[in-house]
């Protein structure tokens, strides 16, 4: 999202912007984004200051790290960013809207809390059957 700071009104204004997950250039192994997702933003001029509110909701798909099954989850964020700035800036907070979102993805994802994961022995997946290994 580019915000042109000579057309923020006195009183704000409101700004969305769709990205797409390719754009945000997240090339990492461990973070999959789903879809393209919209951040709110209501955006303020104080002074020589740019003060951003987001709304950031980013649907991602994660691998259980108990089951290893794919599941569907989301990045929701509120986040206040703030810009040193003169009239003639253009701002892009594309960066920090990736950087909430990769504070936001879970350290350890699990697809349910009662996850029962895989068997130890056999490897089956203990949410879909018990195995004869149960209790070793």
């Amino acid at each position: 999202m580019k915000i042109q700071v000579s057309r923020v009104p006195e009183e704000g204004r409101r700004e969305r912007a769709t990205y797409d997950p390719a754009a945000l250039d997240m090339d990492r192994d461990d973070i999959h984004l789903a879809e393209p997702f919209e951040v709110d933003a209501f955006v303020t001029k104080i002074d020589e200051e740019l003060v951003v509110a987001a709304d950031i909701r980013c649907p991602l798909r994660l691998s259980c790290a108990r089951c290893l099954e794919e599941f569907a989850s989301a990045v929701q964020a509120n986040a206040i960013f703030n810009y040193q700035v003169r009239p003639a800036d253009v701002v892009d907070i594309t960066d920090d809207i990736r950087q909430e979102i990769i504070l936001g993805y879970p350290a350890i994802p699990i697809c349910r809390p009662d996850c029962r994961g895989l068997c130890r022995v056999c490897g089956q997946n203990l949410n879909i059957a018990a195995c004869s290994h149960q209790g070793e």
